[in-house]
């Protein structure tokens, strides 16, 4: 499943908080929670949007948990 994740960190483009799409394996955002709960570190695949509005993978990364600043289901 897709979440949209908003780290409570500087973006690169110097905006105060660094947003991500990232998937993960959770089937649904209240089985995610629970794993960013049990969890210092996790890792996601990172999608960026193209100028089409679709996604691409960027390959995968590993959030810390304790930088997460909210979480929502995403429909993409």
């Amino acid at each position: 499943m897709k979440f949209f994740i908003t780290m409570n960190m500087p973006s690169r483009s110097g905006g105060s908080v660094h947003q991500i799409i990232g998937e993960h394996a959770a089937s649904s955002i209240e089985e995610f929670s629970d794993i960013l709960n049990e969890n210092e570190f996790v890792v996601v695949e990172e999608f960026y949007n193209k100028q089409d509005g679709t996604l691409f993978s960027h390959g995968e990364i590993v959030l810390n948990t304790m930088h997460i600043g909210k979480v929502r289901g995403s429909d993409r």
